[in-house]
Parts: C-alpha cells; sequence; structure tokens
C-alpha cells in the first residue's frame, strides 16, 4: 500500500474530517470494520463524535441530515433524504441500490457513485459532479435512457450540465452508463519525475497530445512514475511521432499508481495522450447497423461518428486515410473512439487496400501505420485476408517490431476459403467451427496478443442452416475466450445470412446475433496492455483509505496550536493569532474551493460570506471558523 504525497489530496481529507456545522452533520468512520451504509455505528457527529441515534439511517426510511463520506461504503438497500439533505463525497464511492427523495449528491474530488436498479435516481435528487475525477455509473440504465430520464439532475455547483457540451455519458458494457463531467481541459493524469511520486510533477490535460517541450516542468524525458484515474486510457511513447518504446495502460475501474516505471519506459517519455474509456462489450458489427444489441461498431472508413449507445471505432482503410496530418486529427477528434483500426487487406495487391499506392508492399504500409501512432490510440494491426495474417502481417509484425512501431491489437478476417466452400455448401457446422477455433488459436500463437475478428461467417457459398449453426457454436467460444478483446459477424453478401429480411424484420440469425448477451471486451479493472514491442506487466499499488485520520501522519498539513481565530464564530471580522509573519492567507470552502485570496494581515473581513462552515488557509495551516 502507499499514501499518496499530493498536498491537496490530503487537504481533502482533512477537510472532511474537520468539519463543523450549526446542524447536525455526521461522518463516515467505517468503526463497525464494515462498509455499511445503514449501520449508524460507522457514523459520528461532526462537533461531538456522537453515533447518530438508533434508526435514523434506515433503508428507505428519510435521512434528515447530511452525511459526509470517504473510503468505500455500501448501502444495501434504499437511500432515501429529506428536502436540502445532502450525502457530500470526498475521495470516496458509494454503492447504492437506489436515492430516493428530495435531496443533493455531491460528488468532490475522486468520489464515485454507482447505482444498481433501472429506476436509480428520484426526479427530485440533484447530483453535483464537482470533480472531473468524479462519476455516476448506472449498472442497469443505457445511456439513451440516463440521458432521456436525468438530464435535468445533473451540475456542476449550481450551473446545469449539458449533453454533449459539458456532460458525457459513456457505455457501460451491455446495459450500463457513467455519467461524468467533460470538458476540453480535464486533467486525469499525474506524472512525477521521481520514482514514489516524488519530484516535479504536472497534471496531463486529457484528450489533447503532449509531446516533447509541452510536457512542461522539465519533465520531457524525465518521468519516472505516474498516477492514471480511473475511467481514462494513457499512453505514453519514446518518441514525438509515438514510435520507439511505448504502452497503453487502462484504468478502467480503479486508479493506476505506477510508482516505478520499468527501464523500458523511465526516463523516455516524450508522447503523452490521455482520453476518457469507454466500457465496451465483445460484439460489434461490421457497418454501422442499427439495433442489433452492440454498443461497438466500424464501417471500414474514418468518417463515421459514435452515438450516444455506441462507440465507434474509425478505419485508416487504405493510404489516403493515414497519409498526413489531416487524417490523424480526424480520428483524434472522434468522440467515445479508444481504438483505430489499420487497413482493410492490404495484403491484396488486386483488391481492397492493397491495390493503390503499393500499399501490398509490406514497407509500404508499415510507413503509413507508423502515423496513425500519432493519434495516441490503442492501434489495431491491419486485417489480412485469412491466410496473409501468416505471411504478409507477419512480415509487417516483424519489421514494426525492428523499427519500435507498436501494434496493441491483432485484427484478422475469417470466411473458410481453406475448405472448398464452394462445393460443400451443406457442411457440417461443427467441422466449421473447429476449423475457426483452430485459426484463431495458430494466430494467436503467433503474435501472443489480444485479436479482434472484424469480419467473419461460415462463408456465402453456404446455406443459412449451416450459417445460424456455425454462430451457435462461434458466439459462446469467443465470449469465453479471453484472448479474443472483440468480434463483429459480416453478413455474407448473399441473401442466406442477412439480419433483416426484405421487411425489415430480424431474420432467425438475426434474432440470435441481436439478443445474444456479449460480455466485456477487457476484464481487467487495471491494464497494462501489452504490445509487439512490450509484455511488461505492473504490480500497481493502491491507495490506503483509512478513515480515521491516518492520511494526516504524513503532516502534509500540520495543524498547530500556535494558531487561534477569535472571535469563533463571527458575524462581520476575525481575528488571526499566530506566532510567525502571515505569507499566505484564504478563505476555503468545505468542498476545498479557493473563496478568495486576501491581504496578508492579521484580521479578516469576513461580513460578504453566507452563513456556514469555512477554513482558513494561514501559511498552509488550517483552521475552522464559522459565519453566523
Amino acid at each position: 500500500m502507499f499514501k499518496q504525497n499530493m498536498k491537496n489530496y490530503f487537504f481533502y481529507i482533512f477537510i472532511f474530517f474537520g468539519l463543523n456545522t450549526l446542524a447536525q452533520e455526521y461522518q463516515w468512520t467505517g468503526s463497525s470494520n464494515t462498509e455499511d451504509f445503514f449501520d449508524e455505528f460507522n457514523w459520528k457527529e461532526t462537533t461531538t463524535d456522537e453515533y447518530p441515534p438508533t434508526n435514523s439511517i434506515n433503508p428507505e426510511e428519510p435521512i434528515q441530515f447530511n452525511l459526509f463520506i470517504t473510503c468505500n461504503v455500501v448501502a444495501d438497500g434504499e437511500i432515501s433524504l429529506e428536502e436540502n439533505v445532502k450525502i457530500t463525497i470526498i475521495n470516496g464511492e458509494l454503492d447504492a441500490e437506489k436515492i430516493r427523495g428530495i435531496g443533493e449528491i455531491i460528488l468532490n474530488e475522486s468520489s464515485y457513485l454507482n447505482i444498481n436498479t433501472s429506476y436509480p435516481i428520484d426526479e427530485g435528487i440533484l447530483i453535483k459532479i464537482n470533480s472531473d475525477k468524479s462519476w455516476v455509473r448506472l449498472y442497469d440504465l443505457e445511456p439513451t435512457s440516463a440521458l432521456y430520464y436525468y438530464q435535468d439532475n445533473f451540475y456542476n455547483e449550481n450551473q446545469i450540465l449539458t449533453y454533449p457540451e459539458t456532460l458525457r455519458i459513456d457505455n457501460y458494457y451491455s446495459n450500463g452508463s457513467i455519467i461524468r463531467k467533460y470538458g476540453l481541459n480535464n486533467s486525469n493524469l499525474s506524472v512525477y519525475s521521481d520514482e514514489g511520486f516524488n519530484g516535479e510533477s504536472i497534471e496531463i490535460t486529457s484528450n489533447i497530445v503532449h509531446v516533447g517541450e509541452s510536457i512542461l516542468e522539465n519533465l520531457n524525458d524525465n518521468i519516472s512514475s505516474f498516477i492514471l484515474k480511473r475511467g481514462y486510457m494513457a499512453t505514453f511513447a519514446e518518441h514525438e511521432d509515438g514510435s520507439g518504446n511505448s504502452k497503453v495502460f487502462i484504468a478502467s475501474e480503479n486508479d493506476i499508481a505506477v510508482s516505478e516505471l520499468s527501464e523500458y519506459l523511465n526516463n523516455k517519455i516524450s508522447f503523452i495522450r490521455v482520453v476518457p474509456w469507454n466500457w465496451v462489450t465483445k460484439k460489434g458489427t461490421a457497418g454501422d447497423i442499427l439495433n442489433m444489441g452492440n454498443d461497438w461498431f466500424y464501417k471500414w472508413s474514418n468518417n463515421g461518428n459514435s452515438d450516444i449507445n455506441r462507440e465507434y471505432s474509425p478505419m485508416a482503410w487504405g493510404k489516403g486515410a493515414a497519409d498526413d496530418d489531416n487524417d490523424i486529427e480526424i480520428i483524434k477528434d472522434k468522440y467515445k473512439s479508444t481504438h483505430i483500426l489499420a487497413f482493410n487487406e492490404p495484403d491484396d495487391c488486386n483488391g481492397q487496400s492493397g491495390q493503390y499506392g503499393n500499399m501490398c508492399v509490406v514497407d509500404t504500409s508499415l510507413t503509413y501505420y507508423k502515423n496513425l501512432l500519432k493519434s495516441g490510440l490503442r492501434t489495431v494491426s491491419p486485417a489480412c485476408r485469412q491466410g496473409g495474417v501468416f505471411d504478409w502481417l507477419n512480415e509487417f509484425n516483424s519489421k514494426a517490431v525492428d523499427q519500435k512501431i507498436r501494434i496493441d491489437v491483432i485484427a484478422v478476417h475469417w470466411y473458410d476459403w481453406a475448405s472448398n466452400p464452394e462445393n460443400s455448401p451443406n457442411a457440417n457446422p461443427q467441422d466449421i467451427f473447429n476449423r475457426f477455433v483452430n485459426y484463431l488459436d495458430s494466430v494467436h500463437q503467433i503474435y501472443n496478443l489480444p485479436i479482434w475478428i472484424t469480419e467473419f461467417n461460415a462463408n456465402k457459398y453456404r446455406n443459412e442452416w449451416v450459417h445460424r449453426q456455425f454462430l451457435q457454436l462461434a458466439l459462446p467460444f469467443l465470449e469465453e475466450t479471453e484472448y479474443i478483446e472483440r468480434y463483429a459477424f459480416f453478413e455474407p453478401i448473399t441473401d442466406v445470412a442477412n439480419f433483416f429480411d426484405e421487411n425489415n424484420n430480424f431474420t432467425q440469425i438475426g434474432e440470435y446475433y441481436h439478443d445474444f448477451m456479449s460480455t466485456n471486451s477487457i476484464v481487467n479493472e487495471q491494464y497494462s496492455s501489452p504490445s509487439n514491442l512490450n509484455y511488461d506487466d505492473y504490480e500497481f499499488n493502491e491507495l490506503e483509505c483509512d478513515p480515521n485520520n491516518s492520511f494526516l501522519s504524513e503532516n502534509i498539513i500540520d495543524l498547530i496550536p500556535e494558531i487561534s481565530i477569535y472571535p469563533n464564530p463571527s458575524k462581520d471580522v476575525i481575528f488571526i493569532n499566530i506566532q510567525e509573519e502571515i505569507k499566505i492567507l484564504k478563505i476555503i470552502n468545505l468542498n476545498g474551493k479557493v473563496i478568495k485570496s486576501l491581504e496578508p494581515k492579521n484580521n479578516i473581513n469576513i461580513s460578504f460570506l453566507e452563513e456556514g462552515m469555512y477554513l482558513i488557509n494561514v501559511n498552509n495551516y488550517f483552521v475552522k471558523f464559522l459565519k453566523n
């Protein structure tokens, strides 16, 4: 375990433990050694340290006082809030079945609310997402419904958040959604010059690419540790074009804290990009086909767009989509996209992308593929014809390794062409399936990387029954096979195995594909993505959470008795008694926001403040005071 050496982190923890207000308010202690929200012995009053009254925090019964949460808290039942009652989360996580009533949930720094029912939030509940590093996760409400029912419930401070300008709604696998504040200046990656999160540090802004000297504080080629917040993906590379030693980290469910980079990347990073992660299942569609029960698709081009329920994976189909920086900017600007698919069957000199611009020449394709690394996305290899994966792509990969050009995922096409399908329209589906499995196993043994099957079927010469039986064997295998990340059944260019009939109703194959429940594309909560260049894995540090003041043991925030404030409470003016010269003087609210920076002196006019509890920062020491 490690204690995170960042001053603002401990500052928030201090705020949490230093709360004091006029009304009864209770802070989480976890004293019962459980995570039970409804156990009154897990709470204490912020001024008296007394427990809440017995049966004052019960499922479905209105709570009448404010609560402050840190660490992980679980409400096995519905939480009900009376009007104006607030639950404030600071560096913590609340799992609940439902939030009812007329109150507020306030998500401050690194705070997460997870709700697991189909009707998760009453209309009267306001949720204030006050940090870029926080989210609301609805397990059983997909993005369209989440927006429809709750578009007026989400705020930043007192400003309503609007989709897609300031509110982001991502997929959370097949039935859920994750809702968070959206902005181009969000920062969810901290990098440090020294091991153990020490030395010079900067916050890396999400979405844009940071290269060379734009990595400030002399941290270009000078990064030894980092912290990536959950819900984000970071790509690091040695060279400013994204090539060289490089690696992708995905903080899917938990923060990634790497206290010591391996020699492969340590002090070699001059390219960084951070993008929001989007949680998808394995099942997708080849083509922009609606209503297929999938949450990702591609369309053999870079001109598609994600919608609220589906992630679009752009493809650089051929040379024309990868030969200049304008093409890269198109890819970088794709909302919700986390991967870039490379060329379509470049091994075919007489067809597909291979016939244009000498793309069937491995060296030519590799030159343009290298440009795709500038996107900072996770990269998927060119998708060859069935046999091309064993020769053309093998040569492509070998040369990519020699030139330090990263490939994260192997893409394949499979149509069972090696079985003489023209002469076997009624082939045994089991035999076809066995060949399919053997093919995928062989590909994985060669490259030892995750696989995307971007086109596959039992072959256009086979009848509908064969396709249907093959699909019923193939889909369960693809779901249970760990190295398969994504797949997209591609309807044969005939009328034998389409998803829809002439009346636009599901065929049997379409209905089966639509109804088949898919599983998580990447199951890891924290993922150090392998590539053709590097298989380094990391033992990720975890943050120890102890609400009983253990965070303060670092003395990052020092509380000293030599400082006093009087009168306290006060309506107009307070005076500061301190045994040293005042150099820093700020008023801060209980959410950690600086209300006003003041001229250093021993008296402060506080008449402009609303009634309530505040903190005063005196030379980076913190004292509470009450404005009445």
